[in-house]
């Protein structure tokens, strides 16, 4: 008897051990279809859809402000734009300039743009440059009264590190007189102290005094922000004074570049060199040879760009040389 009895229970063991498999089956599948509305659909909601906090943030963030006179800096790599804004009245002349940094990365096909759009969204002006001949807006009479913006965006390679001033001036205002004499000590604003350098500071870069190309912010081409010195191939090339070393490589459209810091807050660029004589880091004394002149990078023939600048700013050699 006691054999039949379990051979009897062994059934209803088995139902019972399937009812409570289909149980917990069945709990499983609610619980887990509550999580999964809870945790797995928000990610995937349409596009329309609020996005998550770092989109909204990106999205969210207003142009940088700028201010006549004061230079900015931005960085562009292949793929990144930068937009910037500025108050202005109607009628008053703007005037944007762009300069490069090279050795900060920029690759010798960077080509960018820049676009000025007036407060109404239309737009102003839209000019496009390479690495070496930059873009340069000059929009004689602003339309409204209100913010402007000004993107820059690159259209192939990569720009690297820029900076960029702002110019704002009344319409109506008279042209300032150039002085007849270069030797002169002559002041120029760049949104900081005044500079001024004595007679003697700076020499020639060269034995030679012809201009080949353009000159400075040149009619012809007014991003173009140095002096095209003629040179024959391998014509000596020397530091204005002295200093230090800063770069002595390829700078893309520079081609074989040399700038060199001196003191106060000076720079000094040698462009198109067909070979060096210095090496980065290397303290140079005034007339010390740089190189040779030579055609490399954006150059047509033998010359030599040539640059000075104050505190990263591009100006007229011609007023500094002797």
């Amino acid at each position: 008897m006691s054999a039949e009895k379990k051979g009897g229970s062994r059934p209803l063991s088995l139902l019972v051990w399937v009812i409570l498999a289909i149980a917990l089956v069945a709990a499983a599948y609610l619980g887990g279809s509550t999580l999964a509305e809870e945790y797995i659909l928000p990610p995937i909601l349409p596009v329309s859809a609020p996005t998550d906090a770092p989109i909204q943030a990106t999205s969210a963030v207003a142009a940088a402000w700028i201010s006549s006179g004061a230079p900015v800096e931005g960085t562009l790599n292949a793929e990144s734009a930068d937009e910037w804004q500025f108050d202005a009245r109607g009628g008053q002349s703007a005037t944007i300039e762009m300069w490069l940094h090279p050795g900060s990365g920029s690759s010798a096909d960077a080509e960018l743009a820049v676009r000025l759009i007036a407060p109404d969204g239309t737009t102003l002006a839209d000019e496009v440059g390479s690495a070496f001949l930059l873009p340069y807006v000059f929009a004689p009479s602003l339309p409204d009264t209100g913010t402007y913006r000004l993107q820059v965006m690159p259209t192939s390679g990569m720009p690297g590190r820029y900076s960029l001033v702002l110019n704002l001036a009344e319409a109506s205002a008279p042209d300032i007189p150039v002085t007849s004499d270069p030797r002169e000590p002559t002041a120029i604003a760049v949104g900081g102290p005044v500079a001024t350098i004595a007679e003697g500071t700076f020499t020639w870069p060269t034995t030679r005094r012809e201009i080949s190309g353009w000159v400075f912010h040149d009619p012809g081409n007014p991003g173009h922000i140095g002096l095209d010195i003629a040179a024959q191939m391998w014509d000596p090339i020397v530091a204005i004074a002295d200093g230090t070393v800063a770069f002595a490589e390829w700078g893309g459209g520079y081609g074989n570049l040399v700038i060199v810091y001196h003191a106060g807050g000076w720079s000094s660029y040698y462009a198109h060199l067909d070979e060096f004589a210095v090496k980065t880091g290397q303290e140079v004394r005034q007339g010390e040879l740089l190189g040779g002149a030579g055609t490399t990078g954006y150059s047509t023939g033998p010359h030599l760009h040539f640059e000075i600048r104050y505190y990263g700013r591009p100006v007229d050699p011609h007023i500094y040389l002797p």
